[in-house]
């Protein structure tokens, strides 16, 4: 019985919110283009695409092959976004590399 409250309290721990969301920053911090992946814009356009091509599909074809395109259209224009986005960033300055305005060396 003693193990089962332990393993009960551990898988809580393990999975809290609190938790869950310092594992999403660890990752964001890791992997740049993750923060691209999870905005809100390019989520909202994938699924603008996504409906307008399966509406298309739909009237033009079947709702079967609506409902493929409904898939393929969104993961791929999710992806194909996401990556432009993340492409049109910043480019990353090392530390040692800035200079500071005024400081003429």
């Amino acid at each position: 019985m003693a193990e089962n409250t332990e393993m009960r309290e551990g898988a809580r721990d393990m999975l809290s919110p609190e938790r869950a969301n310092e594992r999403l920053e660890q990752v964001v911090a890791e992997r740049p283009l993750v923060r691209h992946l999870l905005d809100f814009k390019i989520l909202g356009r994938a699924v603008a695409i996504a409906a307008v091509l399966t509406i298309i599909c739909a009237i033009l074809f079947s709702p079967v092959l609506g409902a493929v395109v409904l898939v393929v259209s969104f993961f791929a224009s999710w992806i194909l976004m996401a990556a432009r986005s993340y492409e049109q960033r910043r480019p990353t300055v090392r530390e040692g590399e800035r200079h500071v305005a005024g400081d003429e060396d």
